[in-house]
């Protein structure tokens, strides 16, 4: 591939579970990568090889503070920067509506000024749809959050939409729901659970009866490099679900991840979080595989055993 500002690519939040993976894939298919994050070089140990890619670029700021000038010579922007976690937003709500909305405004207008992205993607969340008004749960549902987090990320997604209409800023939404595999996240569930297990201890389970779509970071990959390669007027100023379209209870995903393991430890069940009773991720996905050609391989069950491989690797 031709390293042109076609083929520039600037990630937010990149030195994360989600940025480090699209930043090694774009790398590896010849992209150039500016990778920006608050982490420091030093402490960004799952960018070990793409620190040392001459393609790749680390920016080293806060999203808050990002500039017309740094979109220069950057045709797509990915913007995953955010305060990612939910049990967090209960205890730091201001601090999560300060990453996740103030860091996407600040973005927008440095998108609007640089006058050259093409493309600018933003990883949405699940949480965004905490009450479903009808299922499966399609592009075209209204915004539905059940807490601090969700609201702070459909208030978000709502500011591309208003930056589209107002400025022409080529929004495009990519909504997921778990996302797990080597390198996710320690302070989500499915890694505690697999962790607990591995090490005999029980695996607790907050509520049971509500419900998750549960990807594979492989996929999650794949569908936002698509909407990186398609042409910019097929994708901008639309949404896409991501996810593998199947529909778990969390009491389901824990047998899953306590079988997976081969443990017998105990399922020990607690009270819902706020908000979390009656909470369904039943995502369509048919509007990806028929616009982009989104077609995930890896089952929710298969997701399970690999990331289990990683996480037994940790012990």
């Amino acid at each position: 591939m031709t390293r042109d500002s076609d083929t520039r690519v600037l990630i937010t939040g990149v030195a994360g579970f989600g940025g480090s993976s699209l930043a090694g894939a774009l790398l590896a298919q010849g992209y150039d990568v500016t990778g920006l994050d608050i982490a420091p070089p030093s402490h960004a140990g799952l960018l070990r090889r793409e620190l040392s890619d001459p393609g790749f670029h680390y920016l080293w700021k806060s999203v808050q503070d990002i500039q017309a000038k740094d979109m220069e010579g950057h045709s797509v922007v990915v913007h995953l920067a955010a305060q990612p976690d939910a049990p967090l937003a209960f205890e730091s709500p201001r601090y999560t509506v300060m990453q996740n909305i103030e860091g996407t405004v600040a973005l927008l207008e440095a998108v609007r000024q640089a006058g050259c992205v093409s493309k600018l993607m933003f990883a949405a969340s699940g949480n965004e749809i905490g009450r479903a008004l009808y299922l499966p749960i399609d592009e075209e549902h209204p915004l539905t959050p059940h807490n601090p987090y969700g609201f702070s990320k459909a208030a978000a997604e709502m500011a591309l939409w208003a930056w589209r209409l107002s400025y022409g800023v080529p929004s495009i939404v990519m909504n997921t729901g778990v996302v797990v595999g080597p390198n996710m996240r320690r302070e989500v569930f499915i890694f505690k659970w697999l962790w607990n297990a591995l090490r005999g201890q029980p695996i607790v389970v907050e509520g049971g009866k509500q419900t998750r779509d549960l990807v594979f970071i492989d996929d999650v990959v794949e569908a936002w490099m698509l909407v990186i390669r398609a042409p910019a007027e097929k994708v901008a100023g639309h949404k896409f679900f991501v996810g593998s379209g199947e529909e778990y209870t969390i009491e389901g995903l824990a047998r899953i991840c306590r079988d997976t393991i081969g443990s017998s430890v105990p399922v020990e069940h607690v009270g819902y979080r706020p908000g979390e009773e009656g909470h369904r991720e039943a995502f369509s996905v048919e509007k990806a595989r028929r616009t982009l050609g989104y077609a995930p391989k890896v089952s929710p069950v298969e997701a399970v055993a690999l990331t289990a491989e990683w996480v037994r690797s940790l012990l």
